[in-house]
């Protein structure tokens, strides 16, 4: 005699309910983006539902899968064992809707972009949206290192990014390339000619946080010459450090397409600058195929040629405001 299994009612089918999906899915976005407010944000949820769906999960299941000390939260080892399923989960998810997406006319679908070059990005997006106006696309901005990882952790679809690593399972192409000028206070102490590297140690370099390539760079050509030196500040992200020079901290490296309209500060070349941001669209080679990011990827070279800046058209932009 064989049993007959009833998939509505059997065990293996019912483990998960659609509520456990939701309850998993804003876990899975609290642990990846370290905040309850930031994973709200990304569901496009209230900060209350995210923390009461993370609550029901573990009130459910007899667990702690967050630590919380005040507004800090950290991971449990369970945590740490279960964002490892949800990413499994997520990714055969995307996995799917790609496979699916492949084989229909690019008249809907979306896509999840992360950049750490906000302005390059939106130029891909918007040079897209004139060819497929009803994909939705998603972006997330962060530094580099972080934008590889969720591409290569399959949490984001693609990135606009300047590490483009010797890894086989990423595709991408370059997108931009241009040396490092440095950020002055907008006064009569700096001429348009701009500063040697001797020069900005003087006037008291704000250096940027360990992960930044910007940082990686300057600390590169700083060391080619043999020059030491300790920061006047250390300070996290372009936008601290901007006002960190327009209040007369001192002077920043920064490369030209990075920098946003300010007239308390402008820009002038670091003469001698040899090291070069380099921008790059990655996403992984191995995922199953989509029309979506093949579309996307096309749309990356007609980008290239109105994408590299020299010294002399960003100081032009900035006289032109």
């Amino acid at each position: 005699k064989i049993d007959k299994i009833d998939p509505f009612n059997d065990f293996s089918y019912t483990a998960v309910t659609p509520v456990q999906y939701v309850q998993l899915r804003a876990f899975h976005a609290v642990a990846e983006h370290g905040s309850f407010s930031r994973a709200a944000g990304a569901l496009g949820l209230t900060q209350p539902a995210i923390s009461d769906q993370v609550r029901r999960l573990e009130q459910e299941f007899g667990v702690t899968l967050f630590n919380r000390r005040g507004r800090v939260i950290e991971l449990t080892d369970l945590g740490r064992r279960l964002l490892l399923t949800t990413r499994q989960l997520f990714t055969y998810e995307r996995n799917a809707r790609q496979l699916l997406s492949a084989e229909g006319a690019l008249d809907a679908g979306s896509l999840l972009m992360v950049t750490d070059a906000p302005d390059l990005a939106v130029k891909i997006i918007a040079a897209f949206r004139i060819h497929y106006p009803n994909v939705i696309i998603s972006l997330s901005i962060t530094n580099a290192e972080a934008c590889l990882a969720r591409v290569l952790d399959n949490t984001a679809d693609m990135a606009v990014c300047a590490i483009y690593p010797s890894d086989s399972r990423i595709r991408g192409q370059e997108l931009r390339r241009e040396k490092l000028m440095a950020i002055v206070p907008d006064t009569d102490d700096f001429d348009e000619h701009g500063l040697t590297f001797p020069e900005f140690v003087q006037y008291g370099p704000i250096f940027r946080e360990a992960q930044s390539v910007t940082q990686r760079l300057l600390s590169k050509e700083l060391s080619r010459r043999g020059i030491q030196v300790t920061p006047t500040l250390l300070i996290d992200g372009r936008e601290g450090m901007i006002e960190a020079v327009a209040h007369g901290l001192g002077v920043a490296a920064i490369s030209p397409s990075e920098f946003i309209g300010n007239d308390r500060v402008r820009l002038v070349p670091l003469i001698g600058a040899e090291e070069e941001m380099v921008e790059y669209i990655v996403s992984l080679a191995d995922r199953p195929p989509s029309n979506l990011l093949d579309a996307l990827h096309a749309i990356a070279p007609e980008m290239e040629a109105s994408s590299v800046s020299s010294p002399a058209q960003a100081t032009r932009r900035r006289k032109s405001r």
